[in-house]
């Protein structure tokens, strides 16, 4: 995935083309959102803080919230599929026996809401390195970055 991106990145950079270019001409969400842009406790990040934190930390687990349906139709490369509503403290200590372990939190983006559920719970069960994409699939997608589909 780091070649798949640092090739996206290399491209982008030719066109005069950036995540924050692209993001700013970005129109904001409508006023009823379904879910915050940040949680307290928590590290909001976007799409370009999403490919360092997978350049960084070999041992992030990327949780992807969303529908199987979604999750099928693509992810993000090395995400585990976790519906807020499964997610259980069991279920999130296999995944990160570690309260310190990185996680990322994700899912179809602001108008979704089931990141921002997830990462309430992972936070109030005492996990200290915890990351939310808040815009999650919509903005992943719109930047055309690589997605993992079900084989």
């Amino acid at each position: 995935m780091k070649k798949r991106i640092a090739i996206l990145a290399m491209v982008a950079a030719l066109s005069g083309w950036s995540i924050a270019a692209a993001d700013a001409q970005t129109p904001a969400p409508a006023a009823a959102q379904a879910a915050p842009m940040e949680i307290k406790g928590a590290k909001t990040v976007d799409a370009e803080k999403v490919i360092d934190l997978i350049d960084a930390h070999k041992n992030l687990v990327i949780v992807d919230n969303r529908r199987a349906e979604d999750f099928d139709a693509g992810h993000i490369e090395g995400a585990v599929r976790v519906l807020d509503t499964d997610l259980s403290e069991a279920r999130m200590s296999q995944l990160a026996p570690q309260k310190d372990r990185p996680l990322l939190f994700y899912c179809n983006g602001l108008n979704c809401g089931r990141a921002a559920k997830a990462v309430q719970m992972a936070l109030g069960w005492g996990y200290q390195n915890v990351h939310y994409y808040a815009l999650g699939m919509d903005e992943w997608k719109k930047l055309q970055l690589p997605l993992t589909t079900a084989q």
